[in-house]
């Protein structure tokens, strides 16, 4: 989902001549060849980095191989490309993800056994310099399956505790029954893929109850797991009361230890929540909750959780107040709400994402969210078909910070709206990157939005335009949020004369220094570095 670390790119034109070089103090802007984008594959990772280049994935959406390396230089430009194949006939496998562990790339694929009826799950090193999978091929894992879908491919799952670090971790469901509580299995294994430890687990609660949300490990690989644990098989809300609840367990001594931390509070719905780890053994638990239900947001909360006692040692809530949830609103929508306000109805965002909790050096934390949600509309055909279209929208971003106390130091809320159709969202969303005190979004928008009669001090005043995937309306622009939480609005470079849209979503740091830009301009793919001096 939506979880990018870039670094930040602070004070930045980029020339609407997209080879040409920034003359900026603060960084250099590389970008690369220009590319026909192939009709039959599609960018889909940065799988690792080295001295030597940079290794960008694409799946192939038809043919034989599904999985195409490319490898670029420092200078973007194109080294190598290779398609690869994971097995031939009968030992074919299917591809499922990659991942770099210290200084190698290593690509993990499933092969389903239909006469044992399971799935195993297999790894292999790349060579970096020919692109080429090595022969020798680690089992990792094997899972019963109970069908032979390739649906079941997809619960392989891995988690890094960062990139380049020397452990990964592995885990899976195992196959359960209804009314069965939820079951899964976890190994651990170091650089060179040798299995430190391996743990099954059976949950408390019944699998159709539980729904695993996120993973957390440290570097001791002490594991934590935060899930969803619902009331009943219906998973709809009951106007007025939460229907379910967020749990914590802990997993230690290899596994062979468990802890459960219930998050519990009688008072307030918990509509997102996500958890991070401090480096002083307490857990910190963050995120937004409604007086509503599960898909509005009423303020932002924050709880840290004492490991040794499972208590809460910290709680705080702080409701956003009208005039957060007005800003951007055009002055109609403004009057609207503020009459729904002087009447006691509940006021409350809607349809926002919790898509990230960064740790402050002092110990607190900031929160960041977007606006999403699909609507789906219908319409006939002259010969009399329907057909549907899904709309999808990215709009606002919020920006909480939190003290260590758990107080809220500001609220700040970044003007976007982004709307296509039946693409997923394709151009919209953003790229976030952190340095010097500074957080910074990037990201598609409309050049009306520019106009600086529109904003004063980061804050808008009328419609807010959307971006539609136009050339001609459209401009990459930076959002630089400073500690106090002001905000600063600036053009990265025009679409229309650049005809280069980036993709947010697949923007990725790859250093402490560097971030690659990946964009599209209708049939042609670039990518771009940023360094920073």
């Amino acid at each position: 989902m939506k979880k990018l670390a870039l670094f930040s790119i602070l004070c930045l034109f980029v020339s609407l001549n997209t080879q040409a070089q920034t003359k900026s103090d603060k960084v250099d802007l590389t970008w690369g060849d220009e590319a026909t984008l192939e009709s039959r594959s599609v960018f889909d990772d940065i799988i690792g980095t080295n001295e030597s280049g940079i290794y960008i994935l694409k799946k192939v959406t038809r043919g034989k191989l599904p999985v195409l390396i490319e490898k670029y230089s420092n200078q973007m430009k194109l080294i190598k490309s290779e398609s690869l194949s994971f097995g031939k006939k009968k030992e074919e496998r299917y591809f499922l993800f990659a991942a770099q562990i210290d200084q190698q790339i290593i690509l993990f694929s499933t092969f389903l056994n239909n006469k044992e009826r399971t799935r195993t799950l297999f790894a292999q090193t790349l060579n970096p310099t020919t692109l080429k999978l090595s022969s020798k091929l680690t089992r990792i894992a094997s899972r019963k399956t109970y069908n032979n879908s390739l649906e079941n491919a997809s619960q392989f799952f891995f988690h890094q505790i960062s990139r380049n670090e020397d452990k990964l971790l592995i885990y899976y469901d195992l196959p359960s029954k209804k009314e069965e509580n939820k079951k899964f299995a976890y190994h651990v294994y170091d650089k060179n893929l040798n299995e430190l430890w391996k743990k099954e687990a059976t949950l408390p609660f019944e699998s159709e109850l539980i729904e695993l949300i996120d993973f957390q490990i440290r570097k001791n690989g002490d594991l934590f797991l935060l899930s969803k644990v619902y009331e009943d098989k219906v998973k709809n809300r009951k106007k007025g009361k939460p229907y379910y609840r967020y749990q914590i367990v802990e997993f230690t001594n290899k596994g062979m230890d468990t802890k459960e931390y219930p998050v519990i509070l009688q008072d307030k719905f918990l509509s997102e929540m996500q958890i991070a780890l401090n480096a002083n053994g307490t857990i910190i638990c963050a995120g937004f909750y409604s007086n509503i239900g599960n898909s509005n947001l009423n303020g932002s909360f924050f709880l840290i959780i004492d490991a040794a006692s499972k208590k809460i040692t910290i709680k705080n809530f702080k409701e956003f107040g009208l005039d957060f949830i007005t800003q951007n609103m055009t002055d109609k929508e403004k009057k609207q709400t503020e009459k729904k306000d002087a009447k006691g109805k509940d006021i409350e965002l809607y349809q926002y994402d919790l898509d990230d909790i960064i740790l402050r050096d002092d110990g607190g934390a900031i929160l960041i969210g977007e606006q999403f949600y699909i609507r789906v509309t219908n319409y006939t055909t002259s010969q009399g078909n329907i057909n549907s279209v899904n709309h999808y929208y990215y709009n606002d971003i919020i920006v909480i910070s939190i003290n260590p106390r758990g107080e809220v130091d500001w609220t700040e809320k970044i003007a976007k709206r982004q709307h296509t159709t039946n693409d997923n969202g394709y151009f919209s969303s953003y790229v976030l990157t952190v340095a010097n005190d500074n957080l910074n979004f990037i990201f598609n928008d409309n050049i009306r939005n520019l106009t600086t009669s529109k904003i004063t001090a980061g804050k808008y005043k009328g419609k807010i335009e959307y971006f539609t995937k136009k050339f001609k309306e459209s401009v990459a622009v930076l959002v630089q949020l400073d500690s106090d939480g002001r905000q600063v609005k600036e053009a990265l470079f025009n679409a229309k004369e650049a005809e280069l849209l980036i993709r947010p979503k697949v923007c990725e740091q790859i250093s402490d220094k560097v971030l690659i830009i990946y964009g599209q301009k209708r049939k042609v793919e670039q990518f771009a570095k940023v360094t920073f001096r």
